[in-house]
């Protein structure tokens, strides 16, 4: 799979529009139209803030690999030991809704992370809500 085609599913995938994450990379749609047709590449320091807003890797969003996220690590540490001893004593509907949250907590820290380093976001966006939290991902987004 190419850029383009990366790009465009990722995009996809998290529900934006060419004009949202043109918005997000500070130009217009048409740059990421260009983009998703092959007809334009981005810079390296436009690849490298694109790979963090759809937090994967660079050669994964370039269709070296089809590793999204290759330096994520095995956990055996007591905290996470004690996470799935907990987890295991939860209820479907708990375990739906712990992973909801989790969810939530990614994207937090994604948008924290890329307001940090130049992407815009309204104020809005950047606001936690034990509410928008709760609610299904599709509610939200």
């Amino acid at each position: 799979m190419e850029f383009k085609d990366r790009l465009k599913l990722l995009r996809k995938e998290k529900k934006l529009t060419q004009v949202k994450l043109g918005e997000m990379l500070n130009y217009g749609y048409t740059a990421i139209a260009n983009y998703e047709s092959g007809r334009n590449q981005p810079s390296i320091p436009d690849l490298k803030k694109i790979a963090s807003i759809f937090n994967v890797s660079m050669d994964y969003l370039l269709g070296v690999n089809d590793i999204r996220h290759p330096y994520v690590i095995d956990d055996e540490t007591a905290k996470f030991s004690e996470f799935r001893r907990h987890y295991a004593m939860l209820s479907e509907n708990s375990k739906d809704e712990l992973l909801l949250y989790m969810q939530w907590l990614i994207e937090r820290e994604e948008k924290t992370k890329n307001a940090a380093a130049g992407v815009n976001y309204g104020e809005q966006e950047l606001k936690s809500t034990v509410l928008r939290a709760a609610q299904k991902p599709d509610e939200y987004r």
